[in-house]
């Protein structure tokens, strides 16, 4: 049947077209920006964890920012971002998948950095590395 119509579009002039990425129209995937807040950091994982977790609101807080200001997204969601957008990003679990032009800190998931001292000490060298960075990208 495929055939056929493909055979009876060609012959009426209709050219066909092939979609890069199907799932934007599927509704696949979609990402929500909030409008009434700035977003500084987007926390990148397969799985998302609780926004209040005490470790998640640590981090948030070192980086000088409000609960608000954090986003969690999964990759997937990453990938749908505007080209030239501008975050900093926790890839947790991750490797990073995309460069948005802020700082990337790269950590195991949560439930190993909960458990795991030496991980938990390498998340707040980096973070210690990019403080100033961070608190100067936020006060602008």
């Amino acid at each position: 049947m495929t055939i056929r119509r493909d055979w009876q579009l060609k012959q009426l002039g209709i050219m066909q077209w092939t979609l890069w990425r199907p799932q934007l129209l599927q509704g696949e995937v979609t990402v929500m920006l909030r409008t009434n807040t700035n977003t500084r950091l987007l926390l990148v994982a397969e799985q998302l964890p609780p926004p209040d977790h005490p470790l998640i609101t640590d981090v948030v807080r070192t980086m000088a920012l409000m609960p608000e200001q954090l986003l969690q997204v999964t990759p997937a969601q990453v990938m749908m971002l505007p080209k030239h957008s501008r975050f900093h990003c926790w890839w947790l679990g991750l490797t990073a998948i995309r460069n948005l032009d802020g700082i990337s800190l790269l950590t195991p998931s949560l439930s190993v950095l909960q458990n795991d001292a030496t991980a938990k000490r390498d998340l707040w060298r980096q973070l210690m590395h990019y403080k100033n960075e961070v608190i100067t990208v936020t006060s602008k």
